[in-house]
């Protein structure tokens, strides 16, 4: 898969150091197309955490190699916790460079043969990693869990994660996401890293 060259210098420009802490306030909600919403939600790369049936979808749009998307994955488990009515969707998209690229491939065949509920456990460990995260660490991680590495390396170059993987580039594109974390709270997304307070503060406006 080949990113767009716009997309991969927005997504590297965004998530440098030099933009403003993480906490200081959350980015400014937009109005999105209740299409592209479900489109996302029609991904079969997109994994459903919390709540079946939710009464809020938030969806997330991660990078590996994302060091707020760390902090969001650190903040999931009280998230899910602290909203029991939640449905939150974790959406692969990889715009940080050819080594999350490779990751998401070997992500994404882990999801492909070990289905989503074992899907969490490697995302979390993912990033529980310091340093780059690439397509061999991912495998080695997937491994650990339990995954086989020869099925794992056909699964990532297969065309059907290909095909995953540029399904999702173009729904997010659509939305505007040029960087990570970019999130989806019922039909407003937010562009940039929210904490817990600022995450649940969405929720609660979705819900009117």
């Amino acid at each position: 898969m080949i990113l767009s060259r716009r997309t991969l210098l927005a997504g590297l420009a965004a998530s440098s150091a030099g933009l403003p802490a993480f906490a200081q306030s959350a980015p400014e909600p937009q109005l999105v197309p209740i299409e592209l919403v479900e489109d996302t939600l029609a991904l079969p790369s997109a994994v459903r955490l919390g709540h079946k049936h939710g009464d809020v979808i938030m969806i997330e749009y991660f990078d590996y190699n994302c060091p707020w998307c760390k902090r969001s994955a650190g903040d999931l488990a009280a998230l899910l916790k602290a909203e029991p009515d939640l449905s939150y969707v974790l959406v692969n998209f990889a715009v940080l460079g050819v080594p999350s690229v490779t990751a998401h491939k070997a992500a994404l065949a882990y999801l492909q043969l070990h289905g989503p509920e074992r899907y969490l456990d490697l995302h979390l460990a993912l990033f529980r990693l310091r340093g780059t995260v690439d397509g061999n660490r991912v495998l080695s991680e997937a491994e650990r869990l339990g995954g086989d590495r020869a099925r794992l390396e056909d699964a990532a170059n297969a065309e059907r994660t290909a095909q995953w993987m540029k399904d999702t580039l173009k729904i997010g594109d659509s939305l505007g996401f040029v960087a990570t974390p970019s999130f989806l709270v019922a039909t407003q997304s937010y562009a940039g890293g929210m904490t817990l307070a600022q995450k649940r503060e969405a929720i609660a406006q979705a819900r009117g």
